[in-house]
């Protein structure tokens, strides 16, 4: 909690805002184990973001979660979010192993970020890193052993798996680079 509170206070000297001060104040207070740097905003409503680390790790940069927002590790399970990074209304992101989102990228509402990679009844789980400055749109699923370069566009409504360079631009459902 000590952290916390430093980093809401050198927020609030730096002059850095991007949300009000109550949702700062409202995202200090979010229940769950996590590190990180930043300071998150729990932005405008309810319900709470559930923020579930178990016995994994989330580390959250500078970041914005709007509610309803999910991020549950499993066993040892690793989520890591960059600064300026949102999740906007109930999107889930999942991890059994590692998922990574970068610096300022923008995941659209209810879609769906998780490493598990098998649909057999063992099932399994690969990383899944997007890069900096990604967009996932609305009801998009990231599977496990994706990697999304720097500047992807996933559209509305895509099924994602695989590695994608950067710049690209992906839809459909078994997702396929369109440009």
């Amino acid at each position: 909690m000590k952290q916390r509170v430093q980093s809401f206070v050198r927020l609030l000297r730096s002059g850095d805002r991007r949300y009000s001060t109550i949702a700062y104040l409202l995202g200090a207070l979010l229940p769950g184990r996590r590190s990180g740097t930043g300071p998150v905003a729990w932005a405008r409503g309810w319900p709470c973001p559930d923020v579930r680390a178990g016995q994994g790790r989330i580390e959250l940069g500078h970041v914005g979660l709007y509610p309803g927002v999910r991020l549950h590790c499993r066993g040892k399970g690793r989520i890591t979010i960059g600064d300026g990074t949102f999740i906007n209304r109930y999107a889930r992101v999942f991890s059994g192993e590692t998922v990574r989102l970068g610096r300022n990228c923008m995941v659209s509402w209810q879609a769906v970020i998780t490493d598990y990679a098998g649909f057999s009844a063992a099932g399994s789980f690969a990383p899944v890193e997007l890069d900096d400055e990604v967009w996932v749109g609305s009801r998009a699923v990231i599977l496990g052993g994706t990697v999304l370069g720097r500047g992807c566009v996933v559209a509305a409504g895509s099924i994602v798996q695989g590695i994608f360079s950067d710049g690209s631009i992906i839809a459909g459902q078994a997702a396929e680079v369109v440009r």
